[in-house]
C-alpha cells in the first residue's frame, strides 16, 4: 500500500494539487463532533485524502493597497472551489480505477443545507491538520510551511487503507499569537481571549473563537468597513439582526445590500466580490512564506 499511496500523491500533484495529505479516518473523527465525522458521511471510510490549492499572493496583497478585491474573490474562493472540485473528482476516479470506493466532499458550502450554520459535512481544516499538512493559527485557519494560511482545502473519503502523514506540533515556530488577525478583522469576529482546544493524534491544538455569523455578515457585503477604495466596496452599513431565518436572509441579501453587489452576483457564489480576507493577508506567516518562495525561485 505504500507504493500505491505514493502513486496517488503523485497523481494528485500531477493534476495540480499544491498540497496532498492523508489521515486515517479514525484519527480525524476523534476530533470531530458526531454528525460531522467522516464515518457519518461514508460508513466504509478508512482514509481521508486532503488536497490543497494555493491562493495567489498578489490577489491578497493588492486588496491591502485598496486596488482590487475581485481577483481574491475569484481565485481565492469562487473559481478556486471549482478547481478543488476538479481535483477531488480526479482523485476519486483514480481510487475507483484501482478498485476502491471514494466519496468527494464538494468545496462549495452553499450546497450543504448545513445541520449547523457555517459547518460543512466534514471539516477540511481539521482534516488538513490531521493529515500533517499544517497546524492551526489563532484565526482558526490552517498554517502550512509552504503558504502560511494562504490556501484552501478539499477532502476525498475512501475505503482504501492508505499510508498517512505525521501530525505536526503546534509550537512557536507556527502561530506566535501576534494577534494581527484579531486587530485587523473589520467584523471583530476573532476573539482575543476566548479559545477552542482540540486533540488530534494525542496533540493539543488551540485557536481563537470566531464569531462565524459576524464574519459572514461582513464578507457578504453588508458593511462598508471592508476594503476602502476597492471595487465592489459596499456603500451601505446594514446592522446584523439578532436572528436570521432563510426568508429574512433572502430579504436582506436581495433588498437591503448595496444594489451594485446584488447585481453582480451569479451562481459562482462570489457575493459581489465583497469577500474580506484580512486574516489571510495580515498573517506574518503568509507573508514570510511568500518571500521564501520568491527568493527560492530566483536562486
Amino acid at each position: 500500500m505504500k507504493e500505491f499511496t505514493e502513486n496517488l500523491r503523485q497523481f494528485a500533484r500531477d493534476h495540480g494539487a499544491d498540497l496532498v495529505g492523508i489521515t486515517p479516518a479514525a484519527r480525524l473523527d476523534a476530533a470531530l463532533k458526531p454528525g460531522f465525522r467522516a464515518v457519518d458521511q461514508f460508513p466504509e471510510v478508512k482514509s481521508v485524502v486532503v488536497l490543497g490549492l494555493h491562493i495567489p499572493d498578489a490577489s491578497l496583497e493588492v486588496m491591502e493597497k485598496g486596488i482590487s478585491n475581485y481577483s481574491y474573490n475569484m481565485f481565492g474562493y469562487a473559481y478556486l472551489n471549482r478547481e478543488l472540485d476538479y481535483l477531488a473528482y480526479r482523485v476519486t476516479r483514480y481510487l475507483e480505477d484501482n478498485g476502491y470506493l471514494a466519496l468527494p466532499i464538494p468545496a462549495r458550502g452553499e450546497h450543504y443545507w448545513e445541520k449547523q450554520p457555517h459547518h460543512g459535512p466534514v471539516s477540511f481544516r481539521h482534516a488538513a491538520v490531521a493529515a500533517g499538512l499544517g497546524t492551526f493559527g489563532w484565526q482558526g485557519l490552517v498554517l502550512t510551511p509552504e503558504f502560511g494560511p494562504r490556501q484552501r482545502f478539499i477532502a476525498v473519503l475512501t475505503d482504501a487503507e492508505l499510508e498517512s502523514g505525521q501530525v505536526m506540533n503546534q509550537d512557536l515556530d507556527t502561530c506566535k499569537r501576534c494577534l494581527a488577525c484579531v486587530k485587523n478583522c473589520p467584523a471583530g469576529a476573532i476573539k482575543e481571549k476566548e479559545e477552542w482546544g482540540v486533540v488530534i493524534a494525542g496533540k493539543k491544538f488551540v485557536y481563537g473563537v470566531v464569531d462565524c455569523e459576524a464574519c459572514a455578515w461582513m464578507a457578504e457585503g453588508y458593511s462598508s468597513r471592508l476594503w476602502e477604495g476597492a471595487p465592489f466596496q459596499p456603500k451601505v452599513d446594514v446592522p446584523r439582526p439578532e436572528t436570521l431565518d432563510a426568508r429574512l436572509s433572502y430579504d436582506y441579501k436581495w433588498h437591503r445590500r448595496d444594489p451594485a453587489l446584488t447585481n453582480s452576483e451569479h451562481a459562482e457564489g462570489n457575493f459581489g466580490a465583497s469577500f474580506c480576507g484580512r486574516c489571510l493577508i495580515t498573517c506574518p506567516l503568509g507573508r514570510a512564506a511568500a518571500k521564501r518562495r520568491r527568493r527560492s525561485a530566483k536562486e
